[in-house]
């Protein structure tokens, strides 16, 4: 078997000791002030993942995301500041949920480190969550980890 066809039959569950196993994680009500100190907690992350109380995920909110929020396009305005300060006060409103995709890429643990990178790279995203077949999130897989698995196999 070569080395792509080795990455390809190797499941996500399998480099499991290489996976985050504890991403960072908020609630839907979480608000934003909170959510912004939870992804600054850790300069790794890149993606928050909403879940419920059973730790079923429910949507990410991408740091991109948060960026857009903070500096909208308002800000080209001569009026700069006053505009993104009055923006800010509505930001600070609003709630993992409002902000969250509800619809987020994912992978299962079932699924090959190969369909793993092709999400990444179709998407332009370096990170997924990887859930159980009842949406569980159980972890975060990024390109990081599929480069070491990759040169394991070597």
């Amino acid at each position: 078997m070569d080395t792509k066809e080795e990455l390809a039959a190797t499941k996500v569950r399998e480099v499991r000791n290489l996976l985050v196993k504890e991403p960072t994680t908020v609630k839907a009500s979480t608000q934003t002030r909170e959510l912004l100190e939870s992804i600054i907690s850790d300069t790794r992350t890149r993606h928050v993942y909403v879940v419920d109380d059973s730790n079923h995920l429910l949507g990410t909110v991408r740091l991109n995301d948060i960026v857009k929020f903070l500096f909208p396009w308002a800000a080209a305005f001569d009026k700069y500041e006053s505009v993104v300060l009055e923006y800010n006060k509505i930001f600070d409103t609003k709630t993992a949920e409002d902000i969250m995709k509800t619809d987020p890429l994912f992978v299962y643990e079932t699924d090959s480190l190969e369909d793993a990178a092709k999400i990444m790279m179709e998407s332009r995203i370096n990170e997924l969550p990887v859930i159980d077949k009842d949406r569980v999130l159980i972890g975060q897989i990024n390109m990081y980890e599929i480069i070491e698995a990759y040169l394991k196999i070597l």
